[in-house]
Order: C-alpha cells, then structure tokens, then sequence
C-alpha cells in the first residue's frame, strides 16, 4: 500500500473506521486485497489497537474478510453474496416504503417530487451519473423519513455492500428511464397512503435493478 491516508491531529476509533471504509468503497483497497496491520499502522499514523478494532467492524458490516493464514482482506463478494444482498435489500426498503406510505406527509412528498424531477431531467439529458445521483438520493431520503433510525441504519449497511460489487445497474441501455418510472410507482403508492402497494412497487424495483446488475457479474462468464 502506498500513499497516505491523513486522519486529524486527534485520531478517534471513529475516523479510523471513516477512513478505511472510505478506502474499500472508493476502491482504494480492491476486494481481496490484503489488509497488513503494520502497513494500515504506517498509512494512518495510529496504533495498531483502533486499526484492529476498525478491522473487526468492518468485517460485521461485511466489507473485510478473515481468511486463516492470510489475515483479512476486503470482501470479494460472489454473484450468489449479490443475489441474497438484493434480496434483502428489496425486503428492508420495501419495510421503509411501507413505513414512510402510512405517515407521509407533504414535505416527504415534495421532497421525493423534486428528486424524481431531477432524475427525470438527467435521463432527457443522458447524463447517468446525475440519474445516478437523483436515484441514490430519493432511497437515501426515502429511508430517512420512515420513522425507523434502525431500519435506516441496516439499509444504510446493504447499500455499503453494494457498491462493493462494483456495478451499477443504471450503467446498461434502458435502465434509467425504467428505474424512473419505478420510483414514479413508488410516490403515486405514497400518494395514496397505500403501504401495502408501496411496499411491492419497492421490491419490484430493488428486485429490477438486481436482475441488472446480475447481468453486469455474469458478463463474459462461460456457460
């Protein structure tokens, strides 16, 4: 490992683990990589006891790895890992839709509108990474306005384990404007205070966006 990852005059527990979660999801530290306690020692300018109680948090969220003999690296996650994390993704934000479709109110509504709105003006531009950006925001908002901090932690967590994947199931021709029109279902449900419609129009689209980027980790595998 080279580089240096600089942390404030006062390292905490807590911007220890900032900095090396920060590392793996910005794909600084590449999944299955090894994580060399001394190096990680060297690289933030702390003692080896916050570096290794980082390490074990990190491997409860499902990002680092202890392989025996090796030590642990960053998570290499399998297709069938990716399949069972969308799985419960669709169950938890489907939760957090049902949640949020009994207490809307106008500002969580409004909220949402305007986030649609901006995704939908980046799909007309063709700008994905704005949709992408539009898209993460209205989950992001949507969770946070349920009225459940732990269902909003958890979520927080798969979503973290996503992007471990490395893909994006907005990147593939179509996808975008399809993703809208599933998060137009999702406001209408709210619309309508209907948790129970707004809870199968979430998990229909997680479950969508999942048989996307199942087809990105199966690109150029043999049969």
């Amino acid at each position: 490992m080279s580089g240096s990852l600089l942390v404030e005059a006062r390292p905490t527990r807590e911007r220890v683990l900032e900095k090396l979660r920060e590392a793996i999801l910005s794909g600084r530290f590449q999944p299955g990589q090894r994580l060399v306690e001394r190096e990680l020692v060297e690289l933030l300018g702390v003692s080896r006891t916050p570096i290794r109680e980082a390490l074990r948090k990190l491997e409860l969220e499902g990002l680092v790895t202890t392989i025996p003999y090796k030590g642990p690296v960053v998570t290499r996650p399998t297709v069938e890992d990716a399949r069972q994390l969308y799985q419960v993704r669709a169950a938890l934000e489907g939760q957090a839709t049902a949640l949020l479709a009994a207490r809307a109110e106008a500002d969580d509504l409004d909220c949402l509108g305007r986030l649609l709105q901006e995704a939908e003006a980046a799909v007309r531009a063709g700008d994905v990474r704005a949709v992408l950006a539009a898209n993460n925001a209205f989950h992001d908002e949507l969770a946070r306005r349920c009225g459940n901090a732990l269902l909003e932690s958890l979520i927080s967590n798969l979503r973290n384990r996503i992007i471990l994947l490395r893909v994006e199931s907005l990147s593939l021709p179509g996808r975008p404007p399809e993703s809208v029109a599933e998060h137009h279902e999702i406001v209408e449900r709210l619309h309508a205070h209907d948790p129970e419609g707004a809870r199968r129009a979430m998990e229909r689209h997680i479950l969508r966006a999942w048989e996307a980027a199942r087809r990105q980790l199966t690109e150029g595998e043999g049969p």
